[in-house]
């Protein structure tokens, strides 16, 4: 763990006297996406060191889980690593105590793989990961302390990974501590997200990993001996502390998946989304300090409905829906494709191509169901590769027109900015 020091006081909240000194929360838009959803029926399994299931913003919050330590099921927390966590991704929100979280009507399921010192194996791990996706965990959360194993070490860790993501769990690992030039889980990358840390400012911590794999940011604190620099959330004495890491950040990010999950969009389609609508910082397009962006709860949600109603809203006006990043960068549309967010109000299939002049630069399609949102990836065809790279090689930009067909609606077209 990077630094630990008691929240300090700060001014009232109307429901959660400490929501004010959350300023990860607001970062992510979490408040505003509640209004689409808070997250009810999602289960997030958080496998770290236990949890406090006691702590009173936890309550009602906690599902059955597993200590593989001491191999029994009461997976308690004497870290506090894993109840900031938890914390994070689903305090009780409104209740006039504490803390508010990014989704506070999701449960949490811990797993316990660490010890009091943080400390824990590969197989423990890798057994967790099994046990909760066997059990209907919809999100894995994986901020393993400051010493994140590298999958390369630790096959079986990066064979459970796959094996989650092959069932459609979303997974969320923090992307070390180290502040190396890699995500520290490279061999999963593409699939899994992999999450590094931002400070109050929007920069980058300076302990957080970068680079190759890296997936999206989120907030994880400064690291800073200042107070309200840092993650407040809950803790295993019963109170509330400030932790800063990638361990914080991720949660954010598992939190966002919770409520795309209790909305119908799961698996890869929740991870295509929230790549999709991650607030762009840094140079324009994904890069190698901030990948996406910052994670967005409200834009991840957006046009998936109001709690308790279908994905459409109704009325002529928000039967279809289509999503894309208007700048983006030509390396990453040309190793991953052009990501499109299509909703509309009858079945059938979304399809996309992106054009410059007459050449077809990108194209794909994906069946949706009516009112559901589906994320579409166009690929690069084999003529637009060949563009792209020598785009590339040029430093130059280029202008792609994007033709988005859905069914009920007419051809959408998105102008794109492809920069190097």
């Amino acid at each position: 763990m990077l630094i630990a020091a008691l929240a300090p006081a700060g001014a009232a909240h109307a429901a959660d006297p400490l929501r004010g000194q959350q300023w990860g929360l607001s970062m992510v838009e979490s408040d505003a996406a509640h209004s689409v959803t808070r997250g009810a029926g999602a289960v997030v399994a958080v496998i770290d060191t236990g949890v406090l299931s006691s702590h009173e913003d936890l309550q009602g919050r906690v599902v059955a889980g597993h200590d593989f330590v001491s191999n029994d099921d009461t997976p308690q927390d004497g870290n506090g690593h894993g109840t900031h966590v938890s914390g994070i991704v689903a305090a009780n929100d409104g209740n006039g105590v504490g803390v508010s979280s990014v989704a506070p009507d999701a449960k949490v399921m811990p797993i316990r793989v660490l010890d009091d010192d943080g400390s824990g194996s590969s197989n423990d791990i890798a057994a967790g990961i099994d046990w909760a996706v066997a059990r209907g965990a919809q999100v894995i959360n994986l901020s393993l302390g400051p010493d994140v194993p590298i999958v390369d070490s630790a096959p079986e860790v990066g064979d459970a990974i796959s094996r989650a993501l092959d069932r459609g769990v979303v997974v969320a690992a923090a992307s070390g501590n180290d502040g190396l030039p890699v995500c520290e889980q490279p061999q999963v990358q593409g699939r899994m997200l992999c999450v590094g840390s931002v400070d109050k400012r929007g920069s980058r911590s300076f302990f957080s990993s970068f680079g190759q794999g890296l997936g999206i940011v989120a907030p994880g604190g400064s690291a800073l001996p200042f107070p309200n620099e840092d993650i407040l959330s809950t803790y295993n004495d019963g109170g509330y502390e400030e932790l800063a890491g990638t361990s914080q950040a991720t949660p954010h990010v598992s939190g966002v998946a919770a409520l795309l999950v209790s909305k119908g969009v799961t698996g890869q389609a929740a991870v295509d989304r929230i790549l999709a609508t991650a607030r762009d910082v840094g140079p324009a397009g994904p890069d190698s300090q901030y990948g996406a962006g910052i994670v967005n709860a409200r834009a991840a949600v957006a046009g998936l409905g109001g709690p308790g109603s279908g994905a459409s809203a109704g009325g002529k006006s928000s039967s279809f829906r289509v999503s894309v990043r208007l700048r983006q960068g030509i390396a990453y549309v040309l190793h991953h494709g052009i990501i499109v967010g299509c909703r509309a109000s009858g079945s059938g299939t979304c399809k996309a191509a992106a054009t410059r002049s007459r050449t077809r630069v990108a194209a794909g399609s994906h069946r949706l169901r009516a009112g559901k949102t589906a994320m579409v990836r166009a690929r690069a065809t084999r003529k637009g590769r060949r563009l792209l790279s020598r785009a590339l090689r040029k430093r130059s930009r280029l202008q792609l027109r994007l033709r988005v067909t859905l069914p009920g609606a007419g051809a959408q077209v998105r102008r794109l900015t492809l920069r190097p």
